[in-house]
């Protein structure tokens, strides 16, 4: 039996018994997993009470096949991301990025960029204020799927490589990036305006101070959303339920 040590995040639990629970992990070593909590229900137990999503703690678990259930032995919590519960905003942010997670991180593939983004984005949230949580959710959702390897360079057009020309833009959902005039005709697009082109291109890269200070428009919101919707759509093979409440 391979016994594993790291620091993991908690996406998911559900109850397997009066007294168990099975938990579906990323960790930072490990990749995403799903382990059985023996216990972990009962009031004296090895995991610093009940578990339950977005906490973040020291892990030792066994894994010997990850198409099979590990069983999760320690976990010493560190993090509850407890803003997360207190305001509507961020609740619907962390729900849609562990969305995000759970429908397209590989199991047991190792993440560490992915795992410290995640983090780094559920921590925000639960200090952000309920106006900053909608774009600082926007950018953790793009530059998730970024590192994943989905998110073509902006400045060029997916169908044939030319420079995008300044102004509106449509946008491929099959391809996730822009479409230049001439290809858009033979591709199924989204239309975005100049405004929402800059602001997807200015969420995937900028400071994290500078984005919780972006107050997206009802119209530029609408378009980011539809475009990402559709993208993680296309990806994941189905929607991501709590992308509509961000």
């Amino acid at each position: 039996m391979a016994v594993h040590k790291s620091t993991v995040l908690i996406l998911r639990c559900q109850d397997w018994s009066e007294t168990s629970q099975v938990v579906h992990l990323l960790a930072r070593e490990g990749g995403r997993l799903r382990c059985l909590a023996k216990g972990s229900r009962r009031g004296l137990n090895p995991f610093s009470g009940p578990l339950d999503r977005w906490h973040l703690g020291e892990a030792v678990f066994s894994m010997t096949d990850p198409n099979r259930l590990g069983t999760l032995m320690e976990l010493y919590e560190t993090e509850r991301f407890a803003g997360l519960h207190d305001k509507l905003p961020a609740f619907y942010g962390a729900a849609c990025l562990t969305e995000l997670a759970m429908a397209l991180v590989p199991d047991a593939e190792r993440q560490p960029e992915l795992f410290d983004l995640l983090v780094q984005a559920l921590g925000l949230l639960a200090s952000a204020g309920p106006r900053e949580c909608q774009a600082v959710t926007f950018a953790a959702l793009w530059r998730t799927l970024a590192l994943l390897g989905y998110v073509p360079p902006m400045d060029r057009c997916v169908e044939c490589g030319g420079a995008m020309p300044a102004g509106p833009a449509d946008f491929s959902p099959g391809q996730g990036g822009p479409l230049c005039p001439a290809c858009r005709p033979a591709a199924r697009a989204l239309h975005a305006t100049a405004k929402t082109a800059q602001a997807i291109a200015f969420l995937l890269v900028a400071d994290w101070d500078e984005v919780r200070r972006v107050r997206l428009t009802a119209a530029t919101a609408n378009q980011v959303r539809a475009i990402l919707g559709a993208r993680a759509e296309e990806l994941a093979g189905r929607k991501l339920a709590s992308l509509r409440y961000v």
